[in-house]
């Protein structure tokens, strides 16, 4: 008897413990962080899937990802600005005009309607990662759906990119066919660059002030810089001609004495 009772308490043992070592298993098995994801409309899941970087939890939508180079994004999660993520997503169609809103911005915002070209001329953040190419920015010429800067025939030649309704800044920062569109979406405003360098003007493309002294950089790059120290007062180091003569290769003073009467 009482070995029989000894064989039942072992037995009851062993089935409690098997129950306990079950149950501390789901614990741990529930305690684990579920992996992110998109859900059908592309809005994050637990913070999104995994990064190319490795991070977690960046809470990125599919859209962003799709249109935007970052490498919070999952590895293959970049289409391009004028592909569609899903069937709600916006993007530019092959002119370059907004499609459901257009492509998600850089900044995460949607449906903001901005064109491919604003966006390749002016660096707003609601237009998608890298698609700013430079206030002079012209449709390629190769007949791709890109932008790229404004130089030599390819932005004067209407055969080569410069066609009518491009307009842009010719390497003089001239107007061409009624200049660069203007920040608040304007076009055909026939301002140019110096202008724009020195005014803040919503008729100017965005990001092109630099200030009311504004010259034109001495490097010789197509750009304009502040006027400060020996770049604005040295007429060689790019303030263009001497104020006293107009020349800024001749050092004699207008109205030298020694000129006046033949020297006598």
């Amino acid at each position: 008897m009482f070995a029989a009772a000894f064989a039942l308490s072992l037995v009851v043992a062993g089935c409690s413990g098997s129950n306990d070592s079950a149950g501390s298993g789901s614990a741990a098995s529930s305690g684990a962080s579920p992996s992110g994801s998109w859900d059908a409309d592309g809005k994050p899941v637990n913070g999104g899937p995994v990064g190319q970087n490795g991070s977690t939890g960046s809470n990125l939508t599919k859209d962003y990802c799709a249109h935007n180079t970052d490498e919070k994004c999952p590895v293959g999660s970049y289409l391009g600005v004028h592909v569609a993520a899903h069937a709600k997503s916006g993007s530019w169609d092959a002119d370059g005009k907004p499609v459901n809103g257009g492509p998600t911005g850089a900044d995460g915002s949607t449906g903001s309607g901005l064109t491919q070209e604003y966006c390749a001329r002016n660096q707003d953040p609601a237009c998608p990662r890298n698609s700013y190419v430079g206030a002079n920015a012209v449709r390629n010429p190769d007949g791709s759906h890109s932008y790229v800067t404004c130089e030599g025939t390819v932005c004067t030649n209407p055969n080569h990119g410069g066609g009518d309704g491009t307009g842009a800044w010719d390497a003089d920062g001239q107007p061409v066919n009624g200049g660069p569109g203007g920040a608040d979406g304007s076009t055909g405003n026939n301002v140019d660059q110096q202008y724009c360098a020195q005014n803040q003007d919503p008729s100017c493309p965005q990001g092109t002030y630099v200030g009311p002294d504004a010259i034109q950089s001495p490097d010789g790059a197509n750009r304009y810089v502040p006027c400060e120290g020996t770049i604005c007062t040295n007429p060689d180091r790019g303030a263009g001609d001497d104020p006293e003569t107009g020349d800024a290769s001749d050092p004699t003073p207008a109205g030298d004495p020694d000129d006046e009467d033949g020297g006598n």
